[in-house]
């Protein structure tokens, strides 16, 4: 019935629901759902037929199922699919039939005789069969149209209703009042036209269908990363497990070529793992004992056992499914835009209809009641609201799909529109520039101080910090530990600046110099450094007793990015909060030539608003996490999360992989999606817009012909499906 989750404040749940067909339907259900008591919000997905409903507090689903009844369409336990075998005959059966009316006509050269009582029989007959072929193969659009208008809120299939019906009363209406010797009307009929209709209606609905099926391929292919089956060990005996059964703590035996089935950490052997379809990596990892490996992975050679750490929808990829899915269903500016279009498109096509028809049938000099008809029906099957509200989601389907196999994992679809005009890139240094696993390169201590008792004071300090460098502090020298003797006590940290607690009695400050300065008036110039390393001094009152040199590498791929970087915007900035020998040698060495050291994470955050005021468009590039009021200021941020902290982070873009180039690769497949959206909305207004004018006979003067309507079910049906194929081109980006 529904996929629920549950956070602390709301209660989230997809339901799976029948018979939306285009945006108005979209539009129309999510108004109703959010006048509901304790629904916080509605999205619906075009695309997969789905809801998400947000409860504010308790589930209220009687109310939710009853209101969607009532709107026509109702919550399905399980996602009805008709048979292929089934949609083909509902599309041969009434295209073969048609065929074999307009041949007929053809053939006979002229339309047969009502009056007498063959003719007249011959026409009922072809009422009937047209009627109940109509009704069969076309009960799925019947339904959703009549539901729709009952509710006030026509649809697609409303227009088609409409439209076909019109057709076939008209033509009945023909027949009998031509037997009954009135002759004041067209002799024609549009038996044929009807049948035709529903079967290109269908055809067009089958080729939508396998389109939109292409388009949320990505989530089916992510989820496919996990495999039906693994092997676990008990007591050292192997044992074939549905992954789905697994569990926390359970021990799972790798060989190789096989698929991890879930998170976790290696105990024993070790393998060389394909991770390019979570991370973006194009090679191998080697992983050893004690290294994370993440479910969906690939194991290409050598063979180990991992204990699960976390399972299904908990995993990195179930974090990237569920993101990827939220992405999809979101609404940037141009799908609002889509929406409020949608939202009167099918009401407006009926008033045009109506309006057009009257025109015709008082100006027309003859024939008048069969020309207003042809209008009248061929304006509402031609219109295509569907491609309207197909424009924006399908592109973001399949542009959002694309972008998470590449490791690119937009999380905030509705900041896309800042991509295009982006010139300045912020860069922070640490985890973003650099590797992001510093190390201690030089440790010295005052000369009247023990150095390892010094050192395990800095580690005390420093043991109850989540700072990278306080890792690498605590990774230096690692037979000498914080534990013994040592208590501490009244522990602070203060963000960006340091630390401080006392140990034994004694304050101590562990921290950058400027914020060793705040406390400690005595300064020891010799423990005082001006090299290119990142340096943190340990102090008490009487003045600094140890520096500890701290250093961090460069990221392989970062010159070549940031010249790849550099041809895509105008200015390229390092912000961070090293100092400034350090942070300009690394700069020097990646390419960088604007560089402001020494900056807190408000400073950061000041210097993107200057720079925003002055008129820039700024990507900021950060890790995800310590970054977070930067990453949400800029225009557009981008976390290189490196795998592990995508669901931490605030950005509106995660990689999942520590490459660079993922941001060059971040900004082209964003700016594609836009262009791909701005494509599918323009080409659906304009196809809409000359189509109807066409269909009005607003063109007739100039060749004296009219539209036929089966010539416009087609082009309503490969409309849509223009859409959609257009949005599939965005698959190939990158490749």
């Amino acid at each position: 019935m529904g996929i629920l989750e549950i956070s602390k404040m709301s209660i989230s749940v997809t339901y799976n629901i029948s018979n939306v067909k285009c945006a108005g339907c979209v539009g129309k259900i999510e108004s109703r759902l959010k006048e509901l008591s304790g629904v916080s919000s509605a999205q619906v997905n075009l695309l997969d037929k789905t809801v998400l409903i947000e409860y504010a507090n308790d589930k209220h689903e009687d109310s939710v199922r009853e209101a969607l009844d009532k709107l026509g369409f109702p919550i399905e336990i399980t996602p009805k699919s008709e048979s292929t075998f089934s949609r083909v005959i509902n599309i041969a059966i009434p295209l073969i039939l048609g065929a074999v009316l307009m041949i007929s006509e053809m053939l006979h050269e002229t339309m047969p005789d009502y009056s007498n009582s063959k003719g007249f029989l011959t026409g009922l007959f072809c009422a009937l069969i047209t009627l109940l072929v109509v009704i069969f193969c076309g009960k799925t659009q019947i339904k959703s149209g009549i539901l729709a208008i009952r509710n006030l809120s026509p649809n697609m299939y409303s227009l088609i209703v409409v439209g076909v019906f019109s057709a076939w009363l008209y033509s009945l209406f023909i027949v009998i009042s031509s037997h009954n010797g009135n002759y004041l009307l067209s002799n024609h009929v549009y038996f044929e036209s009807a049948l035709v209709i529903i079967g290109l209606v269908n055809l067009g609905s089958l080729l939508e269908e396998k389109a939109k099926n292409a388009a949320v391929g990505a989530i089916k292919g992510l989820s496919a990363l996990i495999p039906a089956t693994t092997i676990m060990v008990t007591d050292g005996e192997e044992k074939e497990i549905a992954s789905n059964l697994l569990r926390t703590g359970y021990i799972i035996r790798i060989k190789p070529g096989m698929k991890l089935p879930a998170d976790g950490e290696i105990i024993s052997g070790d393998g060389y793992l394909e991770e390019a379809m979570l991370t973006g990596e194009p090679l191998p990892i080697h992983k050893k004992v004690g290294d994370k490996v993440f479910g969906g992975t690939i194991n290409t050679s050598g063979a180990f056992e991992f204990s699960v750490s976390h399972v299904g929808g908990k995993t990195l990829l179930g974090d990237i499914i569920a993101m990827v899915k939220t992405a999809q269903m979101a609404k940037p500016p141009l799908a609002r835009l889509a929406d409020k279009i949608a939202r009167v498109f099918v009401p407006t096509v009926m008033l045009l209809a109506l309006f057009s028809g009257l025109v015709w049938y008082i100006f027309a000099p003859e024939n008048n009641f069969y020309y207003a008809l042809t209008v009248f029906m061929t304006v509402l099957i031609i219109a295509c609201p569907c491609s309207v509200g197909l424009a924006i989601p399908v592109s973001l389907t399949v542009g959002v799909g694309r972008a998470a196999k590449s490791g690119i994992i937009i999380r905030d679809p509705s900041a896309l529109g800042n991509a295009d005009k982006i010139d300045t890139i912020i860069l922070d240094k640490t985890g973003t520039l650099t590797v992001g696993k510093p190390f201690v390169v030089n440790y010295v201590c005052s000369p009247n101080v023990d150095n390892d008792y010094s050192l395990q004071i800095l580690k005390a300090l420093e043991a109850n910090s989540g700072h990278p460098l306080a890792h690498a502090i605590l990774n230096y020298r690692t037979e000498i530990s914080s534990a013994g003797n040592l208590n501490l006590a009244e522990y602070k940290t203060i963000s960006g600046k340091g630390i401080s607690g006392v140990i034994n009695g004694i304050e101590y400050f562990a921290g950058s110099l400027e914020f060793i300065h705040q406390y400690v008036t005595e300064i020891n110039d010799d423990l005082v450094a001006q090299n290119r390393h990142t340096n943190i001094y340990l102090a008490n009152n009487d003045g600094i007793i140890a520096r500890v040199d701290v250093s961090d590498e460069l990221k392989p791929d970062a010159k070549e990015a940031i010249t790849a970087l550099s041809k895509q915007v105008n200015e390229i900035i390092l912000l961070t909060g090293d100092n400034q020998n350090n942070a300009h040698a690394i700069a020097k060495e990646a390419g960088i030539t604007k560089v402001v050291a020494n900056c807190l994470p408000q400073d950061k955050l000041a210097f993107i608003k200057v720079a925003q005021d002055q008129g820039k468009k700024i990507l900021f590039v950060g890790d995800g996490i310590n970054d977070a009021p930067s990453l949400m200021q800029a225009d557009l941020g981008i976390a290189v999360a490196g795998g592990t902290d995508i669901a931490a982070s605030s950005a509106a873009i995660c990689l999942t992989g520590s490459s660079l180039s993922g941001i060059s690769a971040a900004l082209k497949i964003t700016k594609a999606i836009n262009q791909n959206m701005r494509q599918n909305l323009f080409g659906s207004f304009v196809y809409n817009s000359l189509a109807i004018l066409i269909a009005m006979g607003v063109f007739y003067p100039f060749g004296h012909h009219l539209l036929n309507p089966m010539l416009a079910s087609i082009a309503m049906s490969l409309s849509s499906v223009t859409v959609i194929v257009n949005a599939l081109r965005l698959r190939s980006i990158g490749n």
